[in-house]
């Protein structure tokens, strides 16, 4: 959907063209041409000048395009970070305030929830480094019964800021004042794990592996896709539990 709304809007087409710069120019098959990173910021700095421009529009404020366009200038701003951070915080709080102020979340539907938990995902990636907690207060409300298997996908990436938080210089500092709320905090966060783990269905479920060595010269191996889901949520799940 996001290429097609950037088919009529400046502003999201050189955002698009910005991070693909970016991620070019770090790509270790770039080509001397690719790895010049001006490219990808004269666009970023289009970007940004057509937003100062637009947002003087009402109706622009509170459109898909700003969403998605806030969310890769962000994108761009994570994968650019010097070191600092300080310009791409400043765009994870204002991607906040705006979905924020139009009552965006996790469950609201559509490219409005996608934006959301692409946005958490810097989110946690940011709060983790500078060891904060995560900026949304957002809770689930549907059950853990009543999700699809993408909803459960993103359910433990919702575990995984919860757990950041737990990790938070905040939180840790609270807890070395009350041992006792902190342990309880703990036992919340597996407990909500274990009630993910035991809802998934069977796609989540790898599929079983083999000693290849031991086949070695009898036949060719056999590579076989593996569910959409098995992967990376049961990584984020041990990830959570080291955590």
């Amino acid at each position: 959907m996001v290429p097609h709304l950037a088919m009529h809007d400046a502003g999201l087409m050189t955002a698009i063209l910005a991070l693909s710069s970016r991620q070019l120019s770090i790509s270790p098959d770039a080509s001397p041409a690719e790895r010049d990173r001006n490219v990808g910021l004269q666009y970023y700095y289009e970007t940004l000048h057509y937003l100062q421009k637009a947002m003087c529009a009402e109706a622009y404020t509170i459109s898909l395009e700003l969403l998605a366009t806030a969310l890769i200038v962000s994108m761009y701003e994570m994968l650019d970070d010097s070191g600092s951070g300080s310009g791409w915080e400043r765009h994870l709080k204002g991607v906040f305030w705006i979905q924020r102020s139009q009552l965006i979340q996790g469950e609201t539907g559509g490219l409005k929830s996608a934006v959301w938990w692409a946005w958490l995902r810097q989110d946690i990636w940011a709060a983790f480094r500078e060891r904060r907690k995560t900026l949304s207060f957002w809770t689930p409300t549907k059950a853990l019964a009543a999700l699809t298997s993408y909803e459960l996908a993103a359910r433990v990436i919702w575990l995984f800021a919860r757990a950041v938080d737990y990790c938070s210089d905040e939180e840790v500092a609270s807890g070395e004042l009350d041992l006792t709320m902190r342990a309880k905090r703990a036992d919340t966060i597996f407990g909500m794990l274990y009630d993910w783990k035991s809802s998934l269905p069977q796609e989540f479920e790898p599929l079983p592996q083999i000693n290849t060595t031991a086949l070695s010269g009898t036949m060719e191996p056999l590579w076989i896709h593996p569910p959409a889901f098995s992967m990376l949520d049961t990584k984020t799940y041990h990830k959570d539990q080291q955590s």
